[in-house]
C-alpha cells in the first residue's frame, strides 16, 4: 500500500487538527492579567499619506453591505466590540488606524463611556481638527463622554505628526489641538494630549519653532513605558514644555520599511529591514508581541481587532483559523486561539521559537516576514503557505508531547498517516515535506484565478518570495498566458509594477475577513454553457481534452452575444469560468461587453469522460458500462470521474465563491453536462440537457429560479 505523504494535502490535515480542540493541554489562565487591545474602527481616511501600509480607501463608502463591513464597523460591531473588550479584562485600549478613527465619532464616544479600561489612547492624524472651532466642539464632546464614565480612566488623544501628514494637513491640526488643550484642559491630568513623531522627521520641531517659540523639548528616557500599569513601550520619550508651562508627552517611533513587495535578492535592503523588525520586537515586545507585560507581574493578552471585525493576538493571525467579534464572543476567541497549536505556541513560547521552526524548512519565509516590515501582518505572512502551516503545527505538537501537553487519547483518534508524521523524527518529517509535490502554486490555483491576481503572484515569485521550483514557475507562466492571452516566456519578463493598486490588492488579501453566518444574504448563480463549437455539431466529445482545437460555430457566436446581454441585464457582478479553452474564450467575449471581474476555476470544468474524450457521443452513450454510470452516480467513467464527483466539485466551487467573495450575483460559464447534472441534483428531476440554469442560494438551500436552452 502506497504511503501517504500528508504534505501533498496540507489544508486537509491542518483542518483535521483544528477540529480536535481538546488536543492541547493548554493553560487557559496563562495570561489572565489586564489585557491590551488595539482596535481599528475603519479603514477609511482622507489624508492619503504615501507611507500608509493600509492603503486606506477614500471616504466614499461602498454600496454593497458586505463590502462596507470589510472596511468599517457597523453599530452592531461597536456593541460587540465593547462587550469583547470588557470581557477580556482590558486595561489598555488603543483606538487606532487603519484609517482615521476620529471619523467614527459614535464608536469613540461609546468606548469612552463604557469600556472599562484604565488607559485609553485615541490615535489620530488630526484631519478632523483642521478647523479650530469644529475641533474644539469635537473635543468637548469627547470630554463630556469621558466624564460620564462609571470607572476612572486616563484618556489621551495621541496626534501623529510627520512630513507626510503635513502634505495635506499643513500642520494646522497640531497647532489647533495644542492651543485648545493649553486653553481648556491642561490642568486635567486624566484627559491629555500627546504627540507622536518619527525618527529623522523634523516636522514637529519646525511647527513648534513657527507657532510656539520658546518651547523646550527634553528627552525623558529611551524605551520607556507610556503607562504606569501596562508596559507599552515608546522607543523615545520626550516632554514638550511651552512658554505657558503646558507640558505634553512626545513619543518618537522607529520608521518601519513597510513594503508588501520587498526584493529578497536585494541583500543589503533586506538586512536593514530585518534589523528594524528584530530591534523593535526585542525592545518593544520582549520577543512576544501577543503578551502585554503589566507592572504587577501578571501578564495579559495583547489583542488586535481589525476594521472588518477580525480579532487575534497581535502578530498571530492565521488565515485558516480566523475569528471575528461579529460572530465569536470573547470566550470563543480565547479558546479557539489556545486550542490551535500554532497560535497557542506563539503566546506560550514567543517569536524566536516560531522563527526557529519555520526556518527548518524555509528560512526565506522568515526573512520575508521581517522584510515586509508590517508587524500586524507578521503571522499571516509567515503562514501564508499551507504546507509551512502544517509543518509548523506538527512540530509544535511534537514538542508539546515531550512536555506532556498533548492529550494522547485525542491524538490516537487521528488517521494513521498523521500520527506517523507526528511520531517521525525531524529528519524524516523534513524529508517528507521536501518530497511533496504540493507548492504555493497549487495553493494559488485551488481558488478561482484572476489574471491580474496571478500576475501579482508572478511578480512576488520574481522578487524571490516563495520556495518554488523552476518547472512550477513555468507552469504558472503558461497558465497566466492562457487566461490573459499573453505571451510571456520567462519570469524575467514579468514587470514589477509601481502602481499602488497591486499593494491594495495584496493588503485586501492579507485582511481577508471571516465569513459571518448571520450576515449571509441570498446569492444568485447564473450557470451558463459556452457557445456551440464545431465538435458539438459533429457530436464528438471534447470533455477536458485540450490537445485538440475547436472553434465556435456561427450559431455559437450568436449564443455568446445573447449570453452577454442576459448576464448584463441581470446585473451580474463577476464571472467565474471553467478554465478550458472554449469556456475561457466565451467568458472573454462576454466580458468585453460588461467588464466585470473575471475568474477562471478548474472546479467548473465539465464532466471528465476519460477514455471516451475525442470519440463520438454515440460511442459514449452506447457503452454498457457508461449506461451503468448513468444509473449509479458513484461509478467512475473509465479514465474519468463519476457524476457525483462532478456534482461535488462543482458545488465546492460555488461554496468557495460564496465564502470568499462578497458578490450576490455571479455567472458561472461552464459546460452542458455539468450544468444539467447540477440542475438535476438540486431539483431531483430526471436529467435533461440544458444550456443555462439560474440558482438562488439562501439558508443552506438551493432553489431553481429558471432554466432552459439557448435559441
Amino acid at each position: 500500500m502506497k504511503k501517504v505523504n500528508i504534505f501533498e494535502n496540507p489544508e486537509f490535515y491542518r483542518k483535521m487538527i483544528l477540529k480536535y480542540n481538546s488536543l492541547l493541554k493548554y493553560d487557559i489562565d496563562k495570561c489572565n492579567g489586564k489585557s491590551l487591545i488595539c482596535v481599528f474602527f475603519t479603514s477609511y481616511c482622507g489624508v492619503g499619506c504615501p507611507f500608509c501600509f493600509f492603503h486606506s480607501p477614500s471616504l466614499k463608502k461602498e454600496n454593497n453591505l458586505l463590502e462596507e463591513l470589510e472596511n468599517h464597523f457597523s453599530r452592531d460591531g461597536i456593541e460587540k466590540f465593547i462587550s469583547f473588550a470588557n470581557e477580556s479584562n482590558v486595561g489598555y485600549l488603543q483606538i487606532s488606524g487603519g484609517g482615521e478613527p476620529f471619523l467614527e465619532k459614535n464608536a469613540i464616544i461609546e468606548c469612552l463611556k463604557r469600556v472599562e479600561a484604565d488607559r485609553i489612547i485615541l490615535v489620530t492624524s488630526g484631519s478632523w481638527a483642521f478647523d479650530k472651532v469644529k475641533a474644539e466642539e469635537y473635543i468637548d464632546d469627547l470630554y463630556d463622554a469621558f466624564n460620564e464614565r462609571k470607572s476612572k480612566a486616563r484618556v489621551t488623544i495621541r496626534l501623529s505628526v510627520s512630513d507626510y501628514h503635513n502634505i495635506k494637513l499643513k500642520g494646522k491640526p497640531v497647532v489647533n489641538l495644542i492651543k485648545i488643550f493649553d486653553d481648556k484642559y491642561k490642568n486635567d491630568k486624566n484627559f491629555t494630549l500627546q504627540l507622536k513623531t518619527f525618527e529623522n522627521d523634523n516636522s514637529l520641531v519646525n511647527l513648534l519653532n513657527e507657532y510656539f517659540p520658546g518651547f523646550k523639548l527634553n528627552i525623558v528616557e529611551d524605551n520607556g513605558s507610556d503607562d504606569f500599569n501596562h508596559i507599552k513601550i515608546m522607543p523615545w520619550k520626550y516632554v514638550l514644555t511651552l512658554k505657558s508651562g503646558f507640558k505634553i508627552i512626545v513619543g518618537k517611533s522607529r520608521i518601519f520599511n513597510s513594503n508588501l513587495r520587498p526584493n529578497l535578492y536585494d541583500k543589503e535592503e533586506i538586512r536593514k529591514s530585518e534589523k528594524i523588525y528584530d530591534t523593535d520586537l526585542e525592545l518593544s515586545q520582549k520577543n512576544n508581541s501577543s503578551i502585554v507585560y503589566n507592572s504587577n507581574g501578571i501578564n495579559g493578552i495583547d489583542w488586535i481587532v481589525e476594521y472588518n471585525g477580525n480579532v487575534c493576538t497581535w502578530q498571530n493571525r492565521v488565515q485558516d483559523n480566523l475569528l471575528n467579534i461579529y460572530e465569536d464572543n470573547y470566550n470563543d476567541v480565547l479558546r479557539n486561539t489556545y486550542s490551535d497549536p500554532l497560535t497557542y505556541s506563539y503566546i506560550d513560547k514567543g517569536a524566536k521559537y516560531r522563527e526557529k521552526i519555520v526556518s527548518e524548512v524555509s528560512p526565506k519565509t522568515v526573512s520575508l516576514m521581517k522584510s515586509v516590515n508590517i508587524r500586524d501582518y507578521a503571522g499571516t505572512q509567515l503562514f501564508l503557505d499551507e504546507k509551512i502551516r502544517l509543518y509548523y503545527t506538527i512540530r509544535v505538537i511534537q514538542d508539546y508531547l515531550l512536555e506532556d501537553k498533548i492529550n494522547t487519547d485525542v491524538l490516537n483518534e487521528f488517521p494513521k498517516e498523521l500520527i506517523n508524521a507526528i511520531k517521525s523524527n525531524l529528519k524524516e518529517l523534513k524529508c517528507n515535506y521536501f518530497k511533496s509535490n504540493y507548492s504555493i502554486l497549487e495553493q494559488e490555483l485551488s481558488i478561482p484565478v484572476n489574471a491580474l491576481e496571478l500576475h501579482d503572484f508572478l511578480e512576488l515569485v520574481k522578487l524571490g518570495h516563495f520556495e518554488i521550483s523552476d518547472d512550477k514557475v513555468q507552469k504558472a507562466i503558461k497558465y497566466y498566458n492562457f487566461i490573459s492571452n499573453s505571451n510571456i516566456n520567462s519570469i524575467d519578463e514579468i514587470k514589477c509594477s509601481s502602481d499602488l493598486e497591486i499593494e491594495k490588492r495584496l493588503t485586501k488579501r492579507m485582511m481577508e475577513r471571516k465569513k459571518i453566518k448571520s450576515e449571509e444574504a441570498p446569492i444568485y448563480y447564473y450557470l451558463c454553457r459556452h457557445g456551440e463549437t464545431n465538435w458539438n455539431v459533429e457530436k464528438r466529445i471534447k470533455g477536458q481534452l485540450e490537445t485538440i482545437d475547436t472553434e465556435f460555430t456561427e450559431r455559437g457566436i450568436k449564443q455568446i452575444e445573447t449570453l452577454a446581454t442576459f448576464i448584463e441585464s441581470n446585473n451580474v457582478q463577476a464571472i467565474f469560468s471553467s478554465d478550458l479553452s472554449r469556456t475561457v474564450e466565451t467568458a472573454r467575449i462576454v466580458n468585453n461587453k460588461i467588464n466585470v471581474p473575471l475568474y477562471f476555476y478548474n472546479k467548473f470544468r465539465g464532466l471528465n469522460m476519460g477514455d471516451f474524450q475525442g470519440k463520438s457521443i454515440d460511442c459514449f452513450l452506447n457503452d454498457d458500462y457508461v449506461k451503468e454510470c448513468f444509473k449509479d452516480y458513484n461509478l467512475v467513467i473509465p479514465g474519468g470521474e463519476s457524476i457525483n464527483q462532478l456534482i461535488s466539485r462543482f458545488k465546492d466551487g460555488m461554496d468557495i465563491i460564496r465564502n470568499k467573495y462578497n458578490y450576490d450575483r455571479v455567472s458561472i460559464i461552464s459546460h452542458g453536462a455539468a450544468i444539467s447534472n447540477i440542475k438535476s441534483s438540486i431539483s431531483g428531476d430526471k436529467y435533461e440537457n440544458i444550456d443555462y440554469c439560474v440558482l438562488k442560494y439562501y439558508n443552506n438551500n438551493y432553489e431553481i429560479v429558471e432554466y432552459g436552452n439557448y435559441n
